[in-house]
């Protein structure tokens, strides 16, 4: 009924040699230089950069990432771990048309996959019968320019990650509230629907809003609350209105000022069914 479900259908002083200092006196009592302390180098502040991700034609890479993993058998998953990184690449190869998963040396082939030959330009998705290897914003998306998604999926692994240029966490600082425009497997939306606000108060470091999640074009509104880090790392759970289906997301904002934001989710329902599903949503102006 909701989501889509995490069953793969597979479709100036003078220094020594050294650069410290010297005092113009000796220390008292030992007719020696005192030496003053190497001043500490101020570390270089990080280099943002806000590249459109779903451009694959040519080399790329993403740093960083949130994401969730599942495991399962014959294609239905049970457990499930969250977790992110403000270090960790994944890239493209346009050469090779390779993709290769951050963190994933768990993953089959060590979570990297080429398909010489098949070229791509804002997304990758290849499915078999066996398995699911994707890097793409989906088409029903276009408006969104900053973060991207990356999947990988067999008969008992899943892995959903989101990537891009996330925000500067500077650039938050001194922001008290950012609204978003919010929606739920957007891409499935019907003609015409609308999105909700979710508030992401960073004065008071939570998340709240409810938001229409649709499958198929149906709609069902799931509330969601969670907290935001320092770091501007995302994290909470969703409940629908009826109580029904629960689920956990992480994520963060991406683009300059936030002007993105994007989460994975995963649900699930009271027979013990995991579903994914993304959050998307556009700052309000």
């Amino acid at each position: 009924m909701t989501a889509v479900a995490l069953i793969l259908m597979l479709s100036g002083c003078g220094s020594d040699e050294n650069g410290a200092q010297l005092s113009s006196a000796g220390a008292a009592g030992t007719g020696t230089a005192a030496v003053a302390p190497t001043p500490t180098p101020t570390p270089a502040a990080p280099s943002y950069t806000y590249e459109k991700a779903a451009n694959l034609k040519v080399d790329r890479t993403f740093t960083g990432y949130d994401r969730f993993s599942s495991t399962g058998t014959d294609g239905k998953f049970t457990t499930v771990e969250f977790s992110s990184s403000d270090t960790a690449v994944t890239s493209w190869g346009k050469a090779e048309s390779k993709i290769t998963f951050a963190d994933s040396a768990d993953l089959p082939d060590g979570g990297v996959y080429s398909f010489p030959n098949i070229s791509a330009g804002t997304g990758l998705r290849i499915e078999t019968t066996t398995r699911l290897v994707a890097l793409e914003l989906p088409d029903k998306l276009p408006d969104y320019q900053y973060f991207t998604f990356a999947e990988y999926g067999d008969s008992s692994k899943y892995r959903s990650f989101v990537i891009g240029s996330p925000t500067n966490p500077a650039e938050l600082n001194g922001i008290a509230k950012l609204t978003y425009s919010a929606m739920i497997n957007e891409e499935e939306k019907k003609a015409g629907a609308k999105p909700a606000s979710l508030t992401v108060d960073l004065a008071k470091s939570v998340v709240s809003g409810t938001v229409p999640m649709f499958d198929d074009g149906d709609a069902l509104d799931m509330t969601l609350t969670g907290t935001i880090d320092a770091a501007k790392h995302i994290k909470g759970t969703l409940q629908s209105v009826d109580g029904k289906l629960t689920g956990e997301y992480r994520g963060r904002p991406f683009g300059p000022g936030g002007k993105e934001l994007a989460l994975v989710i995963v649900l699930k329902e009271a027979d013990g069914t995991l579903q994914q599903a993304h959050l998307t949503a556009s700052l309000q102006q």
